[in-house]
Parts: structure tokens; C-alpha cells; sequence
């Protein structure tokens, strides 16, 4: 979506990035280049421990921090102009971080999540079990920040990235953590309401909101979806993500809520194979839909808890069920119950008779309606993506 707009507004474009999403690049009219093939990001979505709360964190950091550091450093090199090129990265673009300062280009960092914002004032909550409460001494979560930092990143990554700034001709770094942010500009890419800026938070850091962006006008509406959500009440939409291919509980759990609530279902996601055989009237399975163009004809969202299927149901104005398992969710969650907007089920608890309470009492709320249709507003005609461009356009 950034790379659209910037493009839009007469910049040279490249997205480098894996291999799995050349198509979407392609289709989007964006130039790309391959770091890290997509039959090595598919290995490792396939992973259980990707979405296990304690083994997920440090799985991403050997699989795809560690090895896409060179790998992003050297494309880097290969396709940068000094004096003409700012580079664009994630929390998990380490080569991004290295070229900055070996090479001397401006690089502005985007965060997606509030999760990459961690303070001892108002903590995120980083895992189901967590003493990050307001109550919590400050030296406490400062603790437990150090020790998740340690146990998830510098334990992983943090020796092969001494060795590589060495070789660079840089001084070695203390933690992991520092090197998930420019030390330019961070764009925070949620509004500010719904993770207010902490004292500790980097200086550099700037809101410019939700980016909403969901391949519509790169992917249309099928037909067979138009006729099934004009066909009868407002189904409840069920997806855990789109990155999600391992075998899980949701699918059954979501079926039997819409049997035990009577209302229709739309179960979305492009692995079929995870669909239940036999499906009762009025639930779907369909492959993939642009949330932007169909949730705000549906009942409600139940899903993962990522924060970009967050955000659009926020804008879609529909009560959340969110099933947090790792990463950013379990945060996200809490944030949305605080909202008054939804709920959410841990893993263990995600089974469909609680499901299907859950959504009874959501469905049949005034105040989650009330609170529902509010956010939604908050977040009307804000054009995100072109505020992050004009954020990128400064720091060139």
C-alpha cells in the first residue's frame, strides 16, 4: 500500500521482500526483488511453534531475522543510490538497520503493532501470563523486558549480528531490540487513541494510523460471495489469518457456534484442506475476500487477533472474538475488550458452545453496538498510507 502511493507520487519503487509475495508485488505494478525464497517462508508458516505464545518468538528470530540479515544488506547494496535512496523497513529488517549506518541511508521504520513499543508506564501485553499491570514496580517490567529481549533475540541473533556489523566496520550492539527501529523515524502505523505514546517510547516516533490496506482493487469480490452475503441475514465472518496453515481447533469451534447461535457463517482462508467436511446450511468456506469491501455486511469478526485484520474490522464497525495464540494478539486483544468493541478466548478455551455464548451477548449489546459504530467513525477519512508517504517523502 506505501509502496503504491510513493509510487503514485513519481518515486522509483522496489519492494524486496520474499519470494511468496512476488505475485502480489507484480500485481500491484511494483518492481521486485527476492530475498529468501517462498518455499522457505511456506516451511516455516507450516511451523506449529510460529504460533506457540512462548517458542514463536525466537523461531522467527533464527528462520527469518537471522538468515534474511545478509540477505536484505547485500539487496540493499546491490540496488541502492546513495544521495537518492530511503529505505523502508520492518521490525524484522535487520539488514535495513545495517545499511543505515554502514551505508549512510536514510531509513524510516514501520511498526504495525503497539507491541513494538515496549514501556515500563503502560506495558503491552506480550504474552497471556504477564506482570505488566499498572500495579506492576517499574523495575519489575523493565526486568522482564531485558529477559524476554535476551530469551527471544539476543540469544538468537544478537552474536551473528556482531560478527556482521564487525565486518561492516561497526560497533557491536548491546541488544537485539535496538536493531528493530531507525534511529531516523519510526512511523507507528495505529492512531494514537488506540496506543497512547508512553514517556519511553524512542523520541523519533511519529502516529500516522491504521494503513487499511487489503488488496482491494488487486483482488475482486467473487460473485459467489455477493450472492451467499445478499442470500440472507449478516453472517459472522471466522479467518485465523491468513499466514496460519497448521492444523487448529478454530475451524470445528466455528462451525459449531453458527450451529448453536443459527446464524450463517463465512469461513475464510486459502488452506481448504483445514475446512471440516461437512458444513450445515448457510456456513461457506471461501479462499480469500478484501475485508474493506464486505465486513461491514457481516455480523461480526472472529479471528486471530493481527492487527491488520484488527483494524479493519474496527473501520467496519463490527464486534471482535479474538483468538490470541502469539506475537502481537494476546495485546491486541486486551486493547479491543477495552474498546467495548469485543472479547476474546485463549486457545484452550476457544470451543464452540464459549464461542457461541460470546457471540450471543456481543450480538445482542447496545453498548458493544454503540461502541462499535464510534470507533468506526474515528477512523473515517483518515488516508493513513498517504500520511506515512509524506513521513518518508521528509526523512529523503
Amino acid at each position: 500500500g506505501v509502496g503504491g502511493e510513493l509510487q503514485r507520487r513519481g518515486h522509483d519503487v522496489t519492494l524486496a521482500t520474499n519470494g511468496a509475495f512476488a505475485e502480489l508485488a507484480q500485481n500491484c505494478g511494483l518492481k521486485f526483488h527476492e530475498v529468501g525464497t517462498a518455499e522457505q517462508f511456506d516451511e516455516l508458516s507450516k511451523n506449529p511453534a510460529i504460533w506457540h505464545p512462548r517458542k514463536a518468538s525466537g523461531l522467527i528470530a533464527r528462520e527469518a531475522i537471522l538468515p534474511g540479515m545478509r540477505m536484505q544488506y547485500e539487496a540493499i547494496e546491490q540496488l541502492a543510490t546513495a544521495g537518492e535512496t530511503v529505505l523502508v523497513g520492518s521490525a524484522l529488517g535487520f539488514g535495513s538497520r545495517l545499511a543505515h549506518e554502514a551505508l549512510k541511508l536514510p531509513f524510516v521504520s514501520l511498526h504495525l503493532q503497539p507491541t513494538m513499543f515496549w514501556s515500563v508506564h503502560k506495558s503491552p501485553q506480550l504474552a497471556r501470563r504477564t506482570l505488566m499491570g499498572d500495579w506492576v514496580p517499574r523495575w519489575l517490567k523493565a526486568f522482564q523486558f531485558r529477559l524476554g529481549i535476551w530469551m527471544m533475540f539476543d540469544r538468537n541473533v544478537r552474536r551473528a549480528c556482531n560478527e556482521f556489523r564487525g565486518e561492516l566496520g561497526l560497533d557491536p550492539i548491546k541488544s537485539s531490540w535496538d536493531m528493530m527501529h531507525s534511529p531516523q523515524r519510526i512511523c507507528a502505523m495505529f492512531p494514537e487513541w488506540f496506543a497512547p505514546r508512553q514517556p519511553d517510547w524512542p523520541k523519533q516516533t511519529v502516529f500516522t494510523g491504521f494503513p487499511l490496506w487489503d488488496e482491494k482493487g488487486v483482488t475482486e469480490v467473487a460473485q459467489e460471495i455477493e450472492d451467499f452475503l445478499s442470500a440472507g441475514d449478516r453472517p459472522i465472518a471466522f479467518t485465523p489469518g491468513s499466514a496460519h496453515k497448521t492444523d487448529s481447533p478454530f475451524w470445528s469451534a466455528a462451525v459449531d457456534a453458527c450451529r448453536r447461535t443459527g446464524r450463517r457463517g463465512m469461513l475464510l482462508t486459502r488452506h481448504a484442506d483445514q475446512i471440516p467436511k461437512e458444513l450445515p446450511d448457510g456456513v461457506r468456506h471461501f479462499s480469500y475476500v478484501p475485508f474493506s469491501e464486505v465486513l461491514h455486511r457481516c455480523a461480526a469478526l472472529v479471528y486471530h487477533g493481527g492487527i491488520g485484520t484488527l483494524s479493519q474490522a474496527l473501520a467496519a464497525g463490527v464486534p471482535h472474538v479474538i483468538m490470541p495464540m502469539a506475537h502481537d494478539q494476546p495485546d491486541n486483544a486486551v486493547r479491543i475488550k477495552c474498546l467495548g468493541v469485543g472479547d476474546y478466548l485463549y486457545p484452550n478455551q476457544f470451543r464452540g458452545p464459549r464461542l457461541g455464548k460470546m457471540l450471543d451477548e456481543l450480538l445482542t449489546s447496545e453498548k458493544v453496538a454503540t461502541a462499535c459504530r464510534e470507533n468506526a467513525e474515528r477512523l473515517q477519512g483518515d488516508d493513513a498510507i498517504a500520511k506515512t508517504c509524506d513521513v518518508i517523502e521528509g526523512e529523503g
